[in-house]
């Protein structure tokens, strides 16, 4: 009787604590997401790095704070100087394969290396123009592929193709029907919980400007 208590207790035990384990982590995840949705200016995106940094460490099997991570130290570092912005390109590289070992959304996370590849492109445009580009648009055209209703990659390289369009002669604003599609997807789109949601304000911010009827 003594040995069935125990049994029962080590597998109570077990139950338990990964619940709890779980529900810390949702709750440390929906918190660090809301100050990330909630910052707009680089100093504000500085705090969410370590933040999410300590949840990735304490839930190592987790994709989604390596994922932040990564997106919050990408939008930060295209305010470094460019030494800085390319070393921490570099270091986001590193992350991201230990990021796909986590089997993340893979249309999310092959746009997040969109991004970050376009910092050492936006830096030292020389050294990364004829290398670099045809990358980034490959990544953003393979998330798109995997995901065709994902706003991220499509409003990602309707942007990389308007600020690219002075150096081929082209006209920016040929690209303002892409802009207009990934808002369609953005409205469309039930952010849930701690899923990607970003970019929207960035989208409306080119349609009132740059492709404003």
């Amino acid at each position: 009787m003594q040995k069935l208590v125990i049994i029962l207790s080590i597998l109570f035990l077990g139950w338990l604590f990964p619940a709890k384990a779980q529900k810390n982590y949702e709750t440390e995840m929906q918190n660090a997401v809301k100050t990330f949705n909630d910052s707009t200016a680089a100093d504000r995106y500085e705090k969410s790095i370590p933040v999410f940094g300590e949840i990735s460490k304490a839930y190592p099997d987790q994709w989604l704070p390596l994922y932040y991570s990564i997106l919050v130290r990408s939008l930060n570092a295209f305010s470094y100087k460019t030494d800085k912005a390319i070393k921490t390109s570099d270091e986001l590289e590193k992350d991201y394969e230990k990021l796909m070992e986590l089997n993340p959304d893979k249309s999310e996370a092959l746009t997040l290396r969109g991004l970050f590849r376009t910092i050492k492109l936006a830096k030292d445009p020389q050294s990364y123009g004829m290398v670099l580009p045809s990358a980034i648009i490959a990544d953003y055209n393979e998330a798109i592929k995997l995901n065709p209703e994902n706003p991220r990659p499509l409003y990602l390289l309707g942007q990389f193709n308007m600020e690219s369009a002075p150096f081929y002669g082209t006209d920016p604003l040929q690209y303002c029907p892409m802009i207009k599609s990934a808002k369609q997807l953005y409205t469309a789109e039930t952010q849930k919980g701690i899923e990607p949601g970003w970019g929207e304000e960035i989208v409306d911010n080119i349609l009132n400007t740059t492709c404003k009827d």
